[in-house]
């Protein structure tokens, strides 16, 4: 009996672990008529915000998906055109980071802004935004960048977006 329980909670952890190494990450666009944002594939007639690429886990960030969050997205990057000039990552899902979540955020950073790309972070809970600045993360994506919603960093972006266009006109 008992060797029935250890097999079926070992089991039970695997697949959690699993599951949750494989992130679903929904691209996401303005509903339209409302200030809210939804995936876009799920509902097409949501609309994706020019220049900026926002995307949302459907899971916390740990150990076991952050490799293939961080592929997910180099491939959306890959496959849109013109390529964006902000990606906002929802981390509403995220309660809490590990050190490894840390270590590719930093990594995803720096490979964006090689590209002339901004990181900004939406939706950041307090336990969130402490490790982010115990890490000094915070420091390197500037908290100008941190948002508390994905409509503050939305309207961020396109103040920003606005007053660059203004500066090449002139």
């Amino acid at each position: 009996m008992l060797a029935r329980l250890l097999i079926t909670v070992t089991l039970s952890l695997l697949i959690l672990v699993y599951q949750a190494s494989r992130p679903s990450v929904a691209v996401l666009g303005k509903v339209p008529g409302k200030q809210a944002y939804g995936d876009i594939e799920q509902y097409p007639k949501n609309e994706a915000i020019p220049g900026l690429l926002m995307i949302c886990p459907d899971v916390q960030f740990f150990f076991a998906n952050n490799t293939t969050f961080r592929n997910r997205v180099r491939n959306l990057l890959s496959t849109i055109e013109p390529s964006p000039r902000a990606v906002l990552i929802d981390l509403e899902a995220s309660a809490r980071l590990d050190i490894d979540s840390i270590e590719m955020l930093t990594d995803l950073q720096t490979e964006l802004k090689a590209k002339g790309i901004e990181l900004l972070l939406a939706n950041v809970r307090a336990p969130v935004r402490d490790v982010l600045q115990r890490s000094g993360l915070i420091e390197r994506i500037g908290k100008q960048h941190i948002y508390l919603s994905d409509e503050e960093g939305v309207r961020a972006f396109q103040d920003g977006s606005r007053r660059e266009s203004n500066r090449e006109e002139i």
